[in-house]
């Protein structure tokens, strides 16, 4: 049976043998003489055998020989380990596994990061960009820490902190007859185009603007393959704002109106799971810039 040993009694066991004295171990360790003389007899007793010699020299016997860089080892292990923790709770270490929407990952996320790093370096952080139908399931299975998404359908072990408001649009070549509209278009305005379908259409069911894509006879998942099909002027299709680069030299948004679409983007976390101190700070970072932003007034042209 392994004894009941106490971290403090290996403490002073180890503090007695560095110092070689019993006096001035109690002066460092802030206690009296009797308290260490008594916890390391009772640590004797513990293990079966005396760890010093008889005496004043606070001299270790051969057992004692023996136990001192165990003891020594496993305290700095145990220091080592409290520190790792601490770290951990302080937000000084530790990873994130984050899933979002490609539109956030690369209009919004980068500058969340920047900050975030500068603040955080020591934390590891991983990023994956997908569906908003992919980001809750990398939720839900916990493959991720939290998300960043649309959430269409209420899902009781989600939780939805909203972000972002982010109106649909049409989205086809600068060259694109409809590009150079000047207001608003209708959807109707588009029911003639060659249209196709993405992942994000599901936002416009219920609505009119459904009926005008349920025309698509194409359909693309992956946003590189379709704005790949974009460019190559094979049709056209309607995203949110935010999945086109405005610098873009080859695409545009045009904003389309009646109905007016748009998708809420928000932070997806499992309900019945709490965030790592790492993964609440950026959760917490991504929450505070989104208000920031939202409480900043657009800026004008003079």
């Amino acid at each position: 049976m392994v004894p009941d040993v106490k971290l403090q009694q290996l403490r002073y066991f180890v503090l007695v043998a560095d110092l070689k004295s019993y006096h001035a171990a109690a002066e460092r360790a802030s206690r009296t003489q009797p308290a260490i003389s008594l916890a390391i007899r009772e640590l004797e007793h513990k293990l079966g055998e005396s760890l010093f010699e008889k005496g004043n020299k606070a001299e270790l016997t051969p057992f004692g020989k023996h136990c001192y860089p165990q003891a020594k080892a496993l305290l700095e292990h145990y220091a080592r380990a409290v520190d790792q923790m601490s770290m951990a709770a302080e937000r000084r270490t530790g990873q994130v596994a984050l899933a979002c929407v490609p539109s956030f990952a690369s209009q919004v996320l980068p500058d969340i990061l920047q900050r975030f790093v500068a603040t955080y370096p020591e934390i590891r952080i991983s990023v994956e960009d997908d569906t908003a139908e992919h980001v809750h399931q990398r939720v839900l299975h916990r493959h991720v820490d939290f998300g960043v998404a649309s959430m269409w359908n209420l899902d009781p072990n989600l939780s939805f902190e909203p972000l972002l408001k982010d109106a649909m649009g049409l989205v086809c070549r600068r060259d694109h007859r409809l590009a150079a509209a000047s207001q608003p278009l209708d959807w109707r305005d588009i029911a003639d185009e060659t249209l196709i379908t993405n992942g994000t259409v599901r936002l416009l069911d219920g609505t009119p603007a459904r009926e005008v894509m349920d025309r698509a006879h194409l359909s693309v998942s992956n946003m590189i393959s379709l704005h790949a099909l974009l460019r190559a002027g094979i049709g056209v299709t309607v995203l949110p704002r935010m999945a086109v680069d405005e610098a873009d030299p080859d695409l545009c948004f045009v904003p389309l109106d009646q109905p007016l679409v748009q998708r809420e983007i928000g932070l997806l976390a499992a309900r019945r799971y709490s965030l790592s101190p790492a993964a609440r700070a950026l959760y917490d970072a991504t929450l505070e810039a989104a208000r920031s932003n939202a409480d900043t007034p657009p800026a004008t042209d003079h």
